[in-house]
């Protein structure tokens, strides 16, 4: 058999060579929300009920966030038990609960209040409801572009597969949690703590099996010091009130990681070990990593913090199996698909909620969403948590959603403006999936009134949202 030469092949196959491009598309929206965490999908929601066409952009495979990493949601429950959210947040948990995901809302001595969800139901859940109210989902696109002209934010562009997407709105959302969008657009901001700029850090959680909590909870009766919180704050937080609540947060065991630090076999900056309930009281999940020292906002820091965590995750199993009674045989059930960030960017809104100002008339009369869980700093650079109790709950004014310098757009979730201190409290989930109905609201009413978002009339949006079933101060 006779073989071509390459100069014996056919010329006419050179002209079928092509460089492979990007694709490029373009969309246009009445909102696009970008981000499908706690404070994305209840905005998408709250967009489209209200009649706007609307987008959700979410940069990995699912909707939920850190819900849908196994952490329960905080924030249903004020400091003395009464409910502090409803509306579309209420709306999601009894979604969860018909499904067997979601047991109800405990109360807390620690952390006011714990509320359990399924980490894949939160997924199948977010993604009906967004289907039912006719919101167009974009999975598995990364923000890479924001156009703004005359301080008007025009389009923005994500990438996904090998394509480009510009995505023309009226008006966007910024749920990213790191606020990547408000950078992209040009909104001032500040990073981590005021004065220090140290960040919180950041946890990998993951859920385990083949636990058995009576043997814990019998080795705690023995060893009531090995209860974690002391403080005065935390009176009842015993044995006794972890067997009988099924929705709880362990945190303790603090002699024996001290043991296992000084035995080598224990290296996360973190000195008592942490569990928390899940939906299934086969399933616990472990929120005991700690990475510390690291800017999340920053793509290499962001990887090198993924490794760390991982490595914690072998080390924090293998404590368990051997210090720790009744988690000799657990086994890893799931590991969170990102890393929980706790804090990166602070963006400066047209008001910037404060200590100070947290429960002024001021506040009060313009919060257009609530919070009820306390101050939770954790220690960017050591072991331990700053805890302040949050006695009753505070008001979010809309303009802390309201960004400075740029229109079209609105901070929802974790990107909104209010200091480090208010941030440790109003970061948690439930409150930001408060913020994100608002902020779905508001952007609905500014569509229906041709007006800009800073414009939109509070009081009528307070009214709206409570004759949705939201709660709001006052």
């Amino acid at each position: 058999m006779v073989h071509s030469s390459r100069c014996d092949a056919d010329p006419r196959l050179e002209n079928r060579v092509t460089t492979p491009q990007l694709r490029e598309r373009s969309i246009s929206y009445d909102v696009a929300v970008i981000g499908g965490g706690p404070g994305g999908f209840p905005a998408a929601l709250a967009a489209a009920r209200n009649g706007a066409k609307t987008i959700l952009v979410e940069r990995t495979a699912a909707l939920g966030g850190a819900a849908a990493s196994g952490l329960s949601i905080l924030g249903f429950l004020d400091r003395s038990g009464n409910k502090a959210l409803d509306g579309i947040p209420q709306e999601f948990m009894d979604r969860l609960a018909a499904l067997g995901g979601a047991p109800g809302h405990f109360w807390c001595p620690v952390h006011n209040s714990i509320s359990p969800v399924s980490s894949d139901l939160v997924k199948i859940v977010a993604v009906q409801m967004c289907q039912e109210a006719g919101v167009d989902i974009l999975f598995e696109n990364e923000l890479i572009g924001a156009e703004v002209e005359d301080s008007q934010l025009r389009a923005v562009t994500v990438f996904g597969k090998l394509t480009n997407t510009r995505i023309e709105a009226r008006q966007f959302i910024d749920a990213t949690g790191d606020g990547d969008l408000a950078y992209l657009a040009g909104v001032p901001f500040t990073r981590g703590q005021e004065g220090t700029e140290i960040m919180q850090p950041s946890t990998l959680v993951f859920t385990v099996a083949g636990h058995d909590l009576e043997r814990l909870f019998a080795f705690l009766d023995e060893h009531p010091e090995e209860m974690g919180i002391k403080e005065d704050y935390a009176e009842g937080y015993d044995v006794d009130f972890l067997r009988k609540t099924r929705g709880h947060c362990f945190i303790g065991l603090t002699d024996l990681v001290r043991k296992a630090r000084e035995a080598g076999d224990f290296s996360v900056p973190r000195n008592q070990f942490i569990h928390i309930a899940t939906a299934s009281e086969k399933l616990l999940t472990i929120n005991t990593s700690r990475v510390t020292r690291i800017d999340a906002s920053d793509p290499v820091e962001l990887s090198a913090g993924l490794e760390t965590g991982y490595e914690q995750v072998l080390e924090i199993v293998n404590f368990m199996r051997r210090y720790v009674p009744g988690f000799e045989d657990v086994v890893i059930s799931q590991i969170a698909p990102a890393l929980g960030i706790r804090e990166t960017r602070h963006f400066l809104g047209e008001t910037r909620l404060t200590m100070e100002t947290l429960y002024s008339t001021e506040t009060t009369e313009k919060a257009i969403a609530q919070s009820a869980y306390n101050v939770d700093i954790h220690s960017g650079t050591g072991e331990g948590i700053e805890l302040s109790v949050i006695e009753k709950p505070y008001g979010i004014p809309y303009n802390c959603l309201v960004p400075q310098g740029v229109d079209g757009l609105l901070l929802s979730g974790r990107t909104i403006s209010v200091d480090s201190t208010v941030f440790a409290s109003a970061r948690v989930m439930g409150t930001c999936m408060a913020v994100a109905e608002a902020a779905g609201t508001a952007a609905a009413i500014a569509l229906g009134s041709s007006s800009r978002v800073r414009d939109v009339n509070v009081d009528e949006l307070r009214k709206k949202l409570v004759a949705e079933g939201a709660m709001v101060p006052a």
